[in-house]
């Protein structure tokens, strides 16, 4: 009985010891990091369209607002499920950096457009900067040794892998 228990708790303390390993390793703390201000983007965003006026033509811009805000944290949390394949986690960075970009391109145009007070614009434009700097310690802590070949070439040569 209590060789059955000392097996179970040294178990126990390794399935622990690993969970600390994952956590700390730097792409998961930065994920982390990159994901509550996504979410901080995101609901800025909302509050940002919430004092745009109510006009046919600014609907647009806000749904298209809304979209690129709301597919950030969903492509972050995608890519730390996958963090270990190189050019899966990639993949989800550039379709997050095109979405940032995009938010904030559509913010100045709608700053301009709809003539949007300073201050709100500030905030969500500060916040855009804060994030890119996490996205770029994120995105430099990715290992580029552990990838799977690439059938389309874009994050490496699949003839670089060893023939299976």
């Amino acid at each position: 009985m209590t060789i059955i228990l000392a097996t179970f708790l040294m178990q126990a303390i390794l399935v622990m010891m690993m969970k600390m390993k994952i956590a700390g390793k730097p792409v998961k703390i930065h994920g982390k990091a990159l994901f509550r201000k996504a979410v901080e983007i995101l609901n800025l965003t909302e509050l940002l369209c919430d004092v745009l006026p109510e006009d046919e033509n600014v609907e647009t811009s806000k749904q298209m607002m809304l979209q690129n805000a709301m597919v950030v944290p969903a492509k972050i949390k995608g890519a730390m499920a996958v963090d270990e394949t190189y050019s899966l986690v990639m993949e989800s960075a550039v379709l997050i950096k095109i979405n940032m970009m995009e938010l904030k391109n559509h913010l100045w145009a709608t700053s301009n457009i709809f003539d949007l007070e300073e201050k709100y614009q500030g905030v969500l434009r500060h916040a855009i900067e804060a994030f890119k700097k996490i996205f770029i310690q994120w995105v430099t802590s990715f290992n580029k040794q552990d990838d799977l070949p690439d059938e389309w070439h874009l994050f490496n040569d699949p003839s670089s892998f060893p023939a299976v």
